[in-house]
């Protein structure tokens, strides 16, 4: 106990912290030697001997990481220091031979192995100023090591020196005085994390010495204590550079786990259910595909962007209705809306009906209670003069909807791909292709499914699957992501308007879309920049992550993957609330913050604008817990809310 305590207070003690200090030390010297591993290169573990845990999970070799430590401790006491050949030579072999392993143990040394971001800017300037040497004890060949350093962006070193090849080593100090004495050193400082083999033998071996930290962890939070949650911190915490920006770092570290682990389940799940094409549906899967066709999931079932939404399959069914009642029920109105956006949500454009509206007292902004419309006199004296236009409209629009879901081949077995909650847009979608007798074998896939699935999907005997939560196929399940959904959202945001309906252009029939929400005059606004730095990020923590032989470890670990968008959404810190708060949210077309506020000062003059600006928060939890500043329940305090509200915790 005493002993690890003591190597874990020297393994995090740094001599000379700051960057600026080091350079300072850089230029006082002449010749400037690196440690590599944990010093220039940081292993995606917790410690470099989980490599050997990994390895032995995903080859199966029963009980390897203790045979291989144990093999190293025998080769060790033959020489002062070992190549990988002798190791083995001391390695008791049971399920797999040795060049299997051999093999693995340098396969995932390469895989694991990343650039230490903290260290790497400070080599570089050496590189450009100084002499540079690389020196390390360890047991791994050149040409190994050298790949580890290249494909790390380690370059412009003048020579790499390492104690298996000369059978000394920094540990017992001679392997500084044999640099010293061959290179000539006139001034050198060593630069490196371990106390005794790169402060002190250094120092010992007249060599100026700084020691780094050797685990520097530089997330803003941890994963919870879930299995493998170290493991995923490690590799997080390895690529974190304050350089990215604090969005892309976000995607990379929050969004980017999630979005993954959704994609291989997706990908895993279609090859059982023999799924012979997926469609990714507009607007959410659009990142969601990207990240598909990234990882290669293509070449084995083809995909393709699926153009639809709520409004472009509702308003074509509008044909077949005969009343007000029919159409309102429908509608996914607010329960308190205005003149412009119901008739928008009837498929007609508002602005030609501002002389109808206006002879029965009414404007485009006019607000109204969306339950109250069927029995408002004046509304159904305006829905009977136009009528005839939202059904000649609903005509049209659907022969146009049928044209473009004809350039489909639904008779496949298909997947189609969405964010999810409660499965309109597949209800409307099989809806629309069996009222038009077009064969079609669809299951649906979502991040989640909620309660109210049942009776979209579920009662009709539609097939579909939630990624986090399945309330459609599970009664145990719930709503997780609820109390933060609007946030969670934003992050699938494609730089594209939400489709309309559909026109013929160059022979096709393609999806015309509504302005994008986020553009203004041709000039994107912030929160379109900042969500694509997000998915940005996102999409490069997948394509490092599906190289790196951890998510082969780590595996399906949904509640592992989904726990920082979660912690995130239901207890924000005061950097995310910054980051969030005042972004801008679209409702069914109305505008919103995420939760922006007044402050505690303003409210407490004004109270009942508190309670105003709570109702329009999109993001409840962010909002009280960026108004009140002190700790408390919140998403305890937004379940209670939402019950009272809803009559229902989902």
């Amino acid at each position: 106990m005493i002993k690890s305590k003591i190597k874990y207070f020297l393994d995090n003690m740094q001599i000379c912290k700051e960057d600026e200090k080091v350079i300072e030390q850089i230029d006082k010297h002449q010749e400037i030697t690196f440690d590599i591993f944990d010093t220039l290169i940081k292993r995606n573990v917790p410690n470099p001997k989980d490599v050997f845990s990994v390895i032995e999970s995903t080859l199966g070799e029963n009980d390897f990481r203790k045979k291989r430590v144990e093999a190293e401790i025998k080769a060790r006491e033959k020489k002062k220091e070992v190549t990988l050949d002798e190791i083995y030579d001391e390695y008791e072999f049971t399920n797999l031979n040795r060049e299997t392993i051999k093999t693995a143990e340098i396969e995932y040394e390469l895989s694991m192995c990343v650039a230490n971001m903290d260290i790497l800017p400070i080599f570089k300037y050496a590189c450009e100023n100084k002499r540079v040497f690389l020196v390390s004890d360890m047991y791994l060949s050149r040409d190994v090591i050298e790949e580890i350093l290249n494909n790390a962006g380690i370059v412009g070193y003048e020579q790499l020196i390492i104690s298996n090849e000369l059978n000394i080593n920094k540990h017992s100090g001679d392997l500084y005085n044999y640099i010293r004495e061959k290179y000539e050193f006139k001034n050198p400082l060593h630069i490196g994390n371990d106390f005794v083999s790169d402060y002190l033998m250094a120092k010992k071996q007249k060599f100026d010495a700084l020691k780094i930290r050797t685990n520097t962890y530089r997330l803003d939070r941890k994963y919870l204590k879930v299995n493998n949650s170290e493991y995923l911190n490690a590799f997080l915490s390895n690529y974190h550079s304050l350089e990215n920006g604090d969005y892309y770092n976000f995607g990379f570290e929050r969004f980017g786990p999630v979005l993954y682990g959704f994609t291989k389940w997706l990908y895993e799940d279609m090859e059982k259910e023999k799924i012979d094409e997926v469609f990714f549906m507009a607007r959410d899967g659009y990142i969601i595909k990207k990240v598909y066709d990234q990882l290669g999931y293509n070449k084995n079932i083809p995909d393709r962007y699926f153009e639809v939404s709520r409004r472009s399959l509702r308003v074509p069914r509008y044909a077949k209705f005969n009343s007000l009642e029919e159409i309102m029920g429908e509608t996914p109105l607010l329960s308190v809306t205005n003149m412009e956006q119901i008739l928008d949500s009837f498929g007609l454009n508002p602005l030609k009906y501002k002389k109808i509206i206006n002879k029965y007292g009414f404007n485009l902004d006019s607000v109204l209670k969306r339950d109250n419309l069927v029995n408002e006199k004046k509304f159904v004296a305006i829905f009977n003069e136009i009528k005839d236009d939202i059904f000649e409209n609903a005509i049209a629009e659907n022969d146009l909807l049928l044209e473009y879901l004809k350039q489909f081949d639904f008779s496949k077995k298909i997947a189609i791909v969405d964010i999810g909650w409660g499965g309109s847009i597949q209800s409307n979608l099989v809806q629309t292709l069996d009222e038009n007798h077009m064969e079609n074998d669809i299951i649906g896939y979502y991040f989640g499914l909620a309660k109210e699935s049942k009776n979209k999907l579920g009662k009709k005997g539609y097939k579909a699957k939630g990624y986090l939560f399945d309330c459609l196929n599970s009664d145990s399940d719930h709503d997780i992501e609820i109390s933060f959904r609007p946030l969670f959202e934003t992050l699938f945001l494609e730089q594209s308007g939400s489709i309309m309906k559909y026109e013929h252009k160059d022979n096709a029939v393609v999806a015309k879309r509504y302005p994008y929400e986020y553009e203004i005059d041709r000039s994107l606004l912030p929160e379109a920049l900042r969500v694509r730095d997000i998915q940005e990020g996102a999409l490069q923590f997948a394509r490092k992550y599906s190289l790196s032989k951890l998510s082969d470890y780590i595996g399906d670990n949904r509640e592992l993957y989904f726990d920082y968008i979660y912690s995130t959404g239901t207890n924000p810190s005061k950097k995310d609330l910054e980051m969030y708060g005042d972004f801008l949210f679209f409702n069914n077309g109305s505008e919103a913050y995420l939760s922006k506020t007044k402050g505690m000062g303003y409210y407490i003059i004004h109270p009942k604008q508190f309670l105003k600006d709570l109702s329009a928060a999109q993001w409840k939890i962010g909002y009280l817990k960026r108004t009140l500043k002190v700790r408390l329940p919140y998403l305890k305090i937004y379940t209670l809310l939402h019950r009272i509200a809803n009559g229902t915790e989902d």
